[in-house]
Formats: structure tokens, sequence, C-alpha cells
């Protein structure tokens, strides 16, 4: 880890949150579509780069968190 990061327990909390409150919103997001289908087909393109930008923060979380 970066020698210029002070707290790093405060960091490594605070990367841990990130991911948590990621796959958070993509369950919400997946039970309101499943809830109502035809409100969310309106925003399907918003959805899925919403769906493609979290799922590449959760993979880069356990993809570089694992190194070192």
């Amino acid at each position: 880890m970066n020698e210029m990061v002070p707290d790093k327990k405060a960091y490594q909390v605070n990367r841990r949150m990130m991911c948590w409150c990621a796959l958070g919103m993509m369950v919400v997001t997946t039970l309101a579509t499943i809830i109502d289908p035809e409100r969310m087909n309106a925003a399907s393109a918003q959805i899925m780069m919403m769906y493609g930008s979290l799922s590449a923060l959760v993979g880069a979380y356990f993809a570089l968190g694992s190194k070192g």
C-alpha cells in the first residue's frame, strides 16, 4: 500500500464500505426491476451502465485488494 496514506486501517474500512454500498445499490436496483419491470424498462440503458460500473468497482476491489 502507498506510504502516503497516513491511516491505513481507516483506508481499508472505507474501501470495504464502498464495496458493500455498491453491492447494496445493485441489490436494490434488481429488486426494483423485479417489482416494477415496466417502469424500469424506460431506464434500461442507465441501469445497464450502472451495473457495469458498479460491478467493475466491486471486481477491482476484490482483484486489487488481495494483492499484498
